[in-house]
């Protein structure tokens, strides 16, 4: 017998936003519901009756309570009257409500699945150190041990988890990517015919290595390097980013496209000669895959968990090592391959990678296998 599946995210699971989470929760939902399983989408928000995009399966929505107080009412209603096989599988760390959660499904005798999403790597944990510290002792290595299985998305998380707490129930699964998603009626934007270096997602200095891209990226331009930079995205690190660029004086180099959705994005990646993501810290960043799945060659670090299988598969250049020196040499490799016409091949390549690796279906039916047992 099918389990039933319940996806459950802080949000709303709306895949138009910069929240890769909800992206991610969205694309599992959806591509499950199409294998033919009964699947839903659980959010917990501190607005739940407001709108949500429409989907070919339900989405319930619960008021986010304070940290002293017990679930949504509504929540623990719901959750009384869900079958026996069902299986949660509960996107995010170090929320509240989702220890909570844990702790109900554990006395019910419900499984679950837990993707941390990035939040176990190294440098994640760097943030609000000694807050997380505490938080893991008190509540999230009791979340971890309880899970049917810990879902991570990359080998970085995967291993560095070790220095936290041992784990028999850990397996990975990387993100997918949606070709569905990428219709649009493409056209050739007003460009010099320069080579255009492309970033989009967060505006995240430190956890993006956007410093170090910015860096790198001023120092190719004042050796003589013919290329522009187009940010797309938004974040509190933006005003930062670009006194970053006036002090390089490159203003006439990268434009700084600010949030944009949708087919307009789509539009804008596709007309990038190269996608930047020299992350520091990630899961398994969706903004690589869409932009791989456009066709665009990669520049990536070993911290985005897709580096070695970028450079294995000519997809683009892998950075061992994420530093302005190495970016900067990156960006003069690349305006080589624009001008000599390789690197058209390198983005049919990552066509090509997302297809064979990294199609929704394929990824999702591996987690269903997961809560199958198989």
């Amino acid at each position: 017998m099918k389990p039933k599946i319940i996806h459950l995210v802080l949000g709303k699971a709306n895949p138009n936003r910069m929240n890769g989470v909800n992206k991610v929760a969205h694309n599992h939902a959806v591509h499950m519901h199409k294998l033919g399983y009964d699947v839903e989408i659980w959010g917990i928000t501190k607005t739940p009756d407001g709108e949500v995009i429409e989907r070919e399966l339900p989405t319930r929505l619960f008021r986010q309570q304070p940290f002293y107080r017990d679930l949504d009412p509504k929540l623990l209603y719901a959750l009384s009257k869900t079958p026996k096989n069902t299986i949660f599988h509960i996107h995010g760390a170090f929320i509240p409500d989702f220890y909570k959660m844990s702790r109900m499904l554990v006395d019910m005798k419900r499984k679950y699945v837990y993707t941390p999403h990035g939040a176990f790597n190294k440098i994640a944990l760097e943030k609000n150190k000694w807050v997380k510290k505490i938080y893991i002792q008190r509540y999230e290595k009791t979340m971890l041990k309880d899970a049917y299985k810990v879902h991570f998305l990359g080998q970085s998380e995967f291993d560095h988890i070790d220095k936290i707490i041992k784990l028999s129930n850990k397996v990975i699964i990387p993100n997918g990517q949606s070709f569905e998603e990428l219709e649009f009626d493409y056209h050739k934007m007003n460009r010099k015919n320069i080579p255009v270096f492309g970033f989009c997602g967060r505006l995240d200095l430190y956890y993006k290595g956007l410093d170090l891209l910015v860096d790198g990226f001023a120092a190719y331009v004042k050796k003589g390097g013919q290329g522009e930079m187009w940010m797309i995205g938004d974040g509190e690190d933006r005003t930062t980013l670009e006194e970053q660029v006036k002090t390089h004086g490159i203003q006439d180099r990268i434009n700084f496209m600010g949030a944009r959705y949708g087919k307009d994005k789509l539009n804008r990646i596709a007309n990038m000669d190269v996608f930047c993501h020299p992350s520091r810290s990630e899961g398994s960043p969706t903004a690589v895959l869409e932009a791989a799945a456009l066709g665009r060659p990669l520049m990536v670090s070993t911290a985005t968990n897709v580096g070695q299988i970028v450079e294995a598969n000519g997809c683009g250049i892998h950075l061992h090592q994420t530093t302005a020196k190495t970016i900067e040499k990156a960006c003069f490799d690349f305006q080589k391959l624009f001008e000599s016409h390789q690197s058209e091949s390198m983005g049919s390549c990552a066509r090509k990678l997302v297809e064979k690796e990294f199609n929704w279906f394929s990824i999702s039916n591996r987690l269903i296998q997961i809560y199958e047992g198989k």
